[in-house]
């Protein structure tokens, strides 16, 4: 498919995308682009003046590294972590009473036991209101005082780093938006960058505005961001350090650091080189916003071999690709977590333009980690023939009632294979491995929902990518309906390789749902059909409408895999219906955006940030040109290493 460059009425695509807000200010005596996104403005100067290697000094102007289009991406982050946060405390709310009531049957059971002394008599003091102890460097535990003599309910600790975070934006939003958090850091490899963070954490200090104005000015909001220097990778393995900090006045020592409830990492690439680090930062129970951008190397199978070393698995080729991708990314996840008898539990895993994005929590359990392998596949897809695939389990688990006959217990063991030839069933077409990868859910039901309260109770001059997110929710919450059976049908792709006229997407459900199986979309792509039933049944419903939208006659060669699929003897047994009105969506609504057009000719990731050189002396020129390629071919191999952090998107 060619590049889209006019609108469905003809009018010429915009070039690339512009921001909604932008506005040219003075700030410290410097002029800037002010970019306003939720409540968050972020500035680049108009003018800038760097270093080259030889330490010269250039001028780069209207160097603004902002992409309009991962709004949307931050937009979602922002709300789903809202829905997090909502969680974490109901969590940690259930945890304190219950704990507060074995506590206080502890001391009724102590004060019955014990006999007290008339001498001894003594009058229990409330405990004072503290900061708690692990909380990470520069952060302060927000305590609320309640009425009367009863002591300051103190507030769950919900600590966010965003480990590469260019301008700040990203921390900006989660403290402005998100009155739940208790303190933000923004870390960053570039001393340019954390310079940004910083400046733009005074201007929206004095300029900005918070969620909740009554109850937190903006500047006690970004007043919880703590600017960070240094690799990302370092940053959060350095939360696992046992080094203790100068002693305090009661002469206790306190860690540096300690674990984030929200890590979000948002790279210029792959996110692979951070995973490790990540896992064990993370608190039990966190989670970990991760996004990839380099669909190239998970989504397609021109860079096998480099997904496999990112990735440790082999993409596959066909209509499903880009959710293939995400269990990949997913899978690398689960492995990094096994190692330290961690588990993950994938809350919502969208595939969205250009880019992966993934919210997973990571919790303690070596327990569930056995369950890895049993959670893990391969896949058998038959991609130069009818598109069909086959899964296949790494390892078994099997829930077994026990000797008692009361209760089960799950038995693991190993999976019989292969579960098909080296040919597919259904074309005899060759069959091509792809994987390992995730064979788990990619959503959680109950946590889809609840974002789409949230984002139902969201403000749309805040958040004006709503109407997309309620779409894409929408859809992820069908497909959730469907978590244990991974990829999807393309009406026109079973069509191509019939060669018949397609069948419409309702008819097609519709003959579906009759049979008694299940049917929902993917959100990774317009008209797909994910289903719970067999290929063969599917084969067979496309047989019978051809049957009533005949094709012309040889429509499929000898030896082909339609030719194939046709000549297989016709399954009598199934009653098929092609009833539209049966397949229709019943949640469809007006409004929302399901699958995003794009709006702009070019529609994707950024350049690196970067501005229009001037003042460079002509006897430099040519160097400076032939060091420009250099960086850039620098830059494009960071993708394999850890320097990719001082490269990240804004954001």
């Amino acid at each position: 498919m060619g590049k889209r460059l006019r609108t469905a009425t003809q009018e010429p695509l915009p070039q690339k995308p512009t921001p909604a807000y932008s506005s040219d200010v003075t700030y410290e005596g410097i002029d800037y682009t002010a970019i306003k996104e939720g409540l968050a403005t972020v500035l680049f100067p108009k003018r800038s003046v760097k270093k080259d290697k030889h330490g010269k000094e250039y001028e780069v102007v209207g160097e603004v590294f902002y992409n309009p289009i991962q709004q949307f991406n931050r937009d979602l982050s922002v709300l789903a972590i809202k829905t997090f946060a909502d969680i974490w405390g109901e969590e940690k709310s259930k945890k304190g009473r219950k704990k507060m009531r074995g506590e206080k049957e502890g001391k009724a059971a102590a004060t019955d036991a014990a006999e007290v002394k008339p001498t001894e008599e003594a009058t229990e003091m409330p405990d004072a209101p503290t900061v708690a102890a692990d909380a990470p460097a520069g952060a302060a535990e927000a305590l609320t005082t309640e009425a009367g003599d009863k002591p300051a309910k103190k507030t769950p600790k919900f600590a966010i780093l965003d480990a590469l975070s260019a301008t700040g934006l990203r921390a900006l939003r989660y403290t402005l938006e998100l009155p739940q958090v208790t303190s933000a850091t923004a870390n960053d490899l570039d001393l340019a960058a954390v310079d940004s963070i910083r400046r733009n954490i005074r201007y929206n200090s004095e300029a900005g505005s918070s969620a909740c104005p009554e109850t937190l000015s903006a500047a006690d909001a970004v007043g919880k961001i703590v600017p960070s220097l240094g690799n990302a990778q370092h940053h959060m393995y350095s939360v696992l350090s046992t080094a203790a900090a100068p002693p305090c006045p009661s002469g206790e020592f306190k860690p540096n650091f300690a674990r984030y409830e929200v890590i979000d990492l948002d790279p210029y690439g792959t996110a692979a080189p951070f995973m490790d680090a990540a896992v064990q930062a993370v608190s039990d129970g966190g989670l970990l916003c991760i996004t990839c951008t380099d669909a190239g190397v998970w989504a397609s199978t021109g860079y096998a071999e480099k997904c496999y070393s990112l990735y440790g698995g082999l993409p596959v080729k066909g209509e499903w690709s880009h959710e293939a991708g995400l269990r990949l990314i997913l899978n690398n996840v689960a492995q990094t977590a096994g190692k330290y008898g961690l588990y993950i539990e994938p809350l919502l895993s969208l595939s969205i333009d250009f880019y992966a994005r993934v919210w997973v929590r990571v919790r303690n359990g070596p327990v569930h980690v056995k369950k890895l392998a049993s959670t893990t596949m391969v896949v058998y897809n038959c991609d130069e023939g009818c598109g069909s695939w086959y899964e296949q389990r790494l390892g078994k688990a099997k829930e077994q009632t026990d000797k008692s006959g009361k209760g089960t217990f799950t038995k693991f063991g190993l999976a019989r294979a292969p579960t098909v030839g080296e040919n597919c069933p259904e074309c005899k077409s060759p069959m091509h491995l792809g994987g390992p990868m995730w064979a788990g859910p990619l959503h959680s039901e109950a946590f889809v929902e609840r974002f789409l309260t949230t984002v139902e109770e969201a403000n749309e001059a805040i958040y004006s990518t709503i109407p997309r997110i309620t779409g894409m929710l929408q859809t992820a919450l069908q497909e959730a309906s469907l978590n244990g059976h991974p990829f999807f049908h393309i009406p026109s792709k079973l069509s191509k390789t019939l060669h018949c006229e397609a069948p419409p997407s309702a008819a097609l459900r519709g003959a579906l749902i009759g049979l008694g199986y299940k049917v929902s979309r993917s959100h990774c792509k317009p008209s797909s059909i994910k289903t719970d039933a067999p290929h063969h049944v599917v084969w067979e419903i496309m047989k019978r409408w051809i049957e009533s939208k005949p094709r012309k006659e040889g429509a499929c060669k000898e030896g082909t895999p339609g030719f194939n699929i046709m000549n297989k003897p016709k399954r009598e047994e199934l009653d098929i219906k092609f009833d539209i009105e049966l397949g229709k969506d019943a949640d469809k609504e007006s409004g929302v955006v399901r699958y995003q057009v794009n709006p702009t000719a070019n529609w994707g990731p950024m350049a690196r940030a970067g501005g229009q050189r001037v003042e460079i002396e002509k006897a430099g020129e040519e160097e400076g040109e032939g060091e420009s390629k250099k960086r850039v071919s620098l830059r494009n191999d960071c993708d394999w290493g850890i320097q990719v952090d001082s490269y990240a998107e804004v954001g």
